[in-house]
């Protein structure tokens, strides 16, 4: 069974073999290329003297190994009518520079993306040169094509017609890509701007660079006149895509939070960056024929390290992990299958021209993505434990800690604006004799029932906490000692009428409380004074009462 489908898949390769050898062929030219370790001049060449010297090319591909001119000569197999304006058309023509002489033209229709003279006429995606009046068998046309990268084209006669509708198809599909990368890295930047959190900056500048890249390479940034005369060259392509790589790491470690669960791989990253820092530092002022080839050594290092690092992660459930994997493993197969084209290991297949920036655009909004929910994870994080900070497990009201700050903030704002304040203060009569008598689960049942008995009493604005053991402070913004005293009788009241029941058994229960208002220029610590002054006198008068701080006359229990 395996053997016939291996044979059924053999077939299947072959069969689309020859169909593209068929369309290869399918062309109304022949082919061929001159000698390349020579570049004679064009007038020779013009005059037939290096035709013998031309070699056939089976189809119709270019391909430029170095950064020397060479040529080629195309030779009109049949008439080509001129009914549909046929062009001469090549694809990926980006950083190629191409001089097309036809039969009797002294001067050559030059072409290149960014050189100028610049053709507006059509897009960045083809270098189109018109056949006028057609052509006619037998005619030669000779091409002069120099190169500064490895990428493969593919001379084609099309209709006018056909090439303005390539035209307008690539011109869609590259405005919505680049815009979608530009739109995801202004999030990002809008986000680092609200939130504060550096991650954003590394995706930001990560997409922006990888945005100004495509638009290089792409042709379009020939649009802005100025960059046409400083970005057009390899030294840019490598200053470019290093800085997008070096971006890209540096927001790996800090998405996967790597230094903290993988220090191995972060030093690995982290020596990756020096390299690459090291050559983009370089290369801002020269390059050399190895800069891209140990570029691309260093990135496929980092994909390698960033898939074992994935892989851990998710082993240990890490959530960013699974954002990461989903949003960049299609990005990551695009890169090593470009690299590999690069590096000459396999053909440029055409595919790439648009897989690499539609994967930037998916990998982008998934890490987008796959931040916020970090981020909304570690807000979460942090939320719960200052809610722990905040709030006693056992009684829901505030700790020590957070009633002192809410309350010294409130004591600010009533000495600012001339408001009164006042304070209760108290504790659960015999406390120490429920927890030795009942056990420590009925003491801890009394305190939540008299927390949340007291909660109930509260406005909204109103402050309350467990100061120590079972004694409860409470914040009254904007009361005076008269609304404050009822406030605790009521209070007190409602514990002494209502017994607590544990275990089948009532337990009684009843406060100690006092009373204090703040007085002008009086802080935290004086007010609190006073407050537990007045307890103590109900605790010292027979517990059960409230005794109220008189601002000049003394206590007062109730």
């Amino acid at each position: 069974m395996d053997r016939s489908w291996r044979l059924v898949w053999q077939a299947l390769l072959t069969l689309l073999g020859l169909i593209a050898a068929g369309l290869a062929c399918a062309q109304p030219f022949a082919l061929a290329q001159l000698d390349p370790s020579i570049d004679p001049p064009p007038a020779q060449v013009l005059a037939g003297r290096f035709d013998r010297g031309f070699v056939p090319v089976v189809g119709n591909r270019i391909l430029v190994m170095d950064r020397d001119a060479h040529w080629w000569r195309l030779i009109a197999t049949e008439d080509v009518a001129p009914t549909h304006s046929p062009q001469l058309v090549m694809d990926q023509p980006y950083r190629k520079r191409v001089d097309v002489w036809r039969h009797g033209a002294d001067l050559p229709v030059r072409r290149s993306v960014h050189d100028k003279p610049i053709d507006f006429s059509h897009s960045s995606r083809f270098m189109v040169f018109a056949l006028d009046g057609g052509l006619r068998r037998g005619e030669e046309i000779y091409l002069r094509v120099q190169a500064s990268d490895l990428t493969e084209s593919t001379l084609n006669v099309q209709a006018l017609d056909e090439v303005h509708r390539l035209d307008m198809s690539h011109i869609a599909l590259r405005s919505v890509l680049l815009t979608a990368l530009g739109v995801i890295a202004l999030l990002a930047f809008g986000f680092w701007v609200g939130l504060r959190e550096r991650g954003y900056v590394y995706l930001c500048v990560t997409l922006l660079v990888q945005t100004l890249n495509l638009a290089v390479e792409g042709g379009e940034i020939r649009m802005v006149p100025w960059f046409t005369d400083v970005l057009p060259d390899r030294r840019s392509n490598i200053v470019l895509s290093t800085a997008a790589v070096l971006a890209s790491v540096r927001f790996l470690v800090f998405f996967l939070d790597l230094r903290a669960t993988q220090a191995t791989v972060a030093r690995v990253l982290n020596a990756c960056s020096w390299l690459l820092g090291g050559l983009l530092l370089v290369s801002v002022f020269r390059t050399w024929r190895i800069s891209a080839t140990f570029g691309n050594a260093v990135l496929l290092v980092v994909i390698t390290t960033v898939v074992y690092a994935s892989t851990i992660a998710i082993m240990r459930r890490q959530r960013e992990a699974y954002f990461l994997t989903l949003a960049w493993t299609p990005l990551a197969a695009v890169l090593i299958v470009l690299v590999g084209a690069y590096q000459r290991w396999w053909p440029a297949y055409p595919w790439l021209e648009y897989a690499y920036p539609v994967g930037l655009v998916l990998g982008g909004l998934g890490l987008l993505l796959g931040l916020a929910a970090k981020l909304q994870q570690l807000r979460r994080d942090r939320d719960s434990a200052q809610q722990r900070a905040t709030y006693d497990r056992l009684t829901s009201v505030m700790t020590r800690a957070a009633i002192e700050e809410g309350l010294r903030q409130a004591i600010g704002d009533a000495h600012r604006n001339q408001r009164p304040l006042t304070v209760v203060f108290f504790d659960i009569d015999h406390f120490k004799r429920i927890n030795d008598e009942h056990g420590h689960s009925a003491g801890d049942e009394a305190l939540r029932t008299v927390a949340e008995r007291t909660r109930a009493r509260l406005r909204a604005t109103d402050l309350c906490g467990r100061y120590g053991g079972d004694e409860i402070l409470v914040g009254l913004p904007g009361a005076r000692l008269e609304q404050g005293q009822v406030v605790a009788e009521h209070l007190r009241r409602t514990i002494s009428a209502n017994p607590l029941t544990v275990h089948g058994r009532v337990l009684p229960l009843s406060l100690s409380v006092g009373v204090a208002e703040l007085r002008p220029g009086e802080s935290f610590d004086q007010l609190l004074e006073r407050a537990d002054a007045a307890l103590y006198t109900s605790k010292a008068g027979g517990r059960d009462r409230v005794t109220v701080q008189q601002a000049a006359v003394g206590d007062v229990a109730i």
